[in-house]
């Protein structure tokens, strides 16, 4: 058995009707404290990322209260889209949106931050490799080259592919695409077990290829045709196969849930807390 800390993103303790963000991440610290999970997954979007102006103040206050309870989030996640726009007012505030979210983690001492490729779905018969291997490059290599600047390591995720009656493929559902990717913009790689599973992927064959880029695990399960995000052991993920798989990674991250809450009601929530920590310590459990 290996023992990783647990994580999860940041949607776990319940929010208050009109709670700020602020608030809702420093009673999030406390409640991840107390149901014992170790760090936490910070999705920059909690924050306003008009500008600088906006989400430097947030993340002062959300430091202060870390730094207090001796809290840290190892990982982050970056705003993303479902495909390029051609729209190039949508594009230019995408991309100030993902500076100033790459600007503010590192203010948040987060150690990696998660990237979609932003990718589109097409049907195979339109599907146009080195054109989608292109155009992802010509967005993410500027955001690379930022965080590099700013000292935030950067990885980037395996894409699903969309369910519907024609076969399809996106960019980087594999690990070959995925790992090229990652070895060309020199940066690590993020896992969705979930992904990798509506993807049709054997899991512990992937990782293997995957091996020591991989950084950032996301830990959800789904059954196979929409991106449920449900715990593990609730879809079809064979957890036996993807933990193998994470074992011939060598990987020593944070176990890190990313989940779909649903409609768990908040006096729930904490019960349902401890849950994933008993799932966590059986999932770590198969990692040989």
């Amino acid at each position: 058995m290996r023992e990783l800390r647990i994580s999860s993103t940041l949607n776990l303790c319940p929010r208050k009707e009109g709670q700020d963000a602020v608030s809702y991440v420093q009673d999030s610290i406390r409640f991840y404290r107390e149901h014992g999970f170790a760090t936490a997954d910070f999705s920059t979007t909690l924050l306003d990322l008009s500008s600088e102006e906006a989400w430097k103040p947030q993340v002062e206050r959300i430091m202060t209260d870390a730094a207090g309870q001796g809290f840290d989030f190892y990982m982050g996640h970056l705003p993303f889209m479902g495909g390029i726009s051609k729209d190039e007012n949508v594009m230019t505030a995408f991309k100030n949106k993902v500076h100033n979210a790459i600007d503010a983690a590192a203010a948040l001492g987060i150690q990696y931050a998660v990237m979609h490729p932003n990718a589109a779905n097409f049907p195979l018969v339109k599907y146009d490799h080195d054109e989608q291997r292109a155009v992802t490059l010509e967005l993410l290599s500027p955001f690379v080259e930022h965080a590099n600047r700013v000292g935030v390591n950067m990885v980037v995720e395996n894409m699903r592919v969309l369910s519907g009656k024609m076969q399809c493929h996106r960019y980087c559902m594999t690990a070959e695409e995925l790992c090229d990717l990652a070895d060309t913009l020199g940066v690590g790689v993020c896992w969705d077990f979930g992904h990798a599973h509506l993807s049709g992927l054997k899991q512990s064959k992937a990782l293997e290829y995957v091996g020591k880029r991989l950084k950032v695990v996301h830990v959800n399960d789904n059954g196979g045709i929409e991106d449920d995000h449900v715990p593990p052991f609730f879809g079809g993920v064979n957890w036996k196969d993807a933990m193998h798989g994470l074992a011939l990674t060598g990987f020593e991250g944070p176990f890190n849930f990313e989940l779909n809450l649903g409609r768990v009601p908040a006096s729930m929530r904490g019960d349902f807390a401890d849950y994933l920590i008993k799932i966590a310590k059986e999932l770590m459990s198969y990692i040989e």
